[in-house]
């Protein structure tokens, strides 16, 4: 069998506007075992050991050989000053990381993507992240889906615009199936697989 089908599982691949994917793969190896994937580079071992959480190494690893299975083993994952990842592979790149489970979308449009497990905690953070008007309409019919709808949907937004800085409650505004950052509409779509919600965006066209 081969040794990244054995590190991890694909448990969802779409293809968006024809010349986008999106792919989630589970995690199924634990660190030692990443460790040995003979597609990791000697600099990414390196970097990964200066890495002090376990998870976090897990996710840097698991997310570079998945990279390497789509693409070739010479990829090279880099990310700007502001933390968004990319790839001379290709032209947009999008990476979400939730419990056992990475999610990945690219391609020569840019897609914000973000994966979840509902949880009861999401339910506090809802006053933090939305505006008054959203609030009142999350309290209509609160749940631990839509908390984590939510929340994707402002993380999805975040990664799309790449900026940090962004105000969740006042620079981000959701509707039932969009969303808008300042003059820029958005299409939110949502993909409930196994324990996770995956949410990503899109521009309007």
């Amino acid at each position: 069998m081969h040794i990244f089908a054995i590190a991890m599982k694909q448990v969802f691949h779409k293809i968006v506007q024809e010349k986008n994917q999106i792919y989630l793969w589970k995690v199924s190896s634990g660190l030692k075992d990443l460790y040995k994937n003979p597609s990791l580079s000697a600099k990414e071992l390196e970097e990964v050991n200066t890495l002090k959480n376990e998870k976090r190494k897990i996710e840097f690893l698991a997310c570079r050989i998945a990279l390497k299975n789509l693409f070739n083993n010479k990829l090279e994952l880099k990310h700007y000053e502001s933390g968004r990842p990319y790839i001379k592979e290709a032209n947009h790149i999008s990476i979400s990381h939730s419990k056992t489970y990475i999610a990945i979308a690219f391609g020569e449009e840019n897609i914000g993507i973000d994966i979840e497990q509902p949880q009861e905690k999401m339910l506090k953070l809802m006053p933090r992240i939305l505006s008054k008007k959203e609030f009142e309409e999350f309290q209509k019919k609160p749940s631990t889906d839509l908390a984590c709808k939510m929340w994707g949907t402002k993380e999805s937004v975040l990664k799309y615009i790449g900026d940090k800085k962004l105000n969740y409650k006042e620079d981000i505004k959701i509707t039932t199936d969009t969303c808008r950052y300042f003059d820029l509409d958005f299409r939110v779509c949502f993909e409930p697989i196994e324990q996770i919600i995956l949410t990503y965006v899109m521009r309007k066209t």
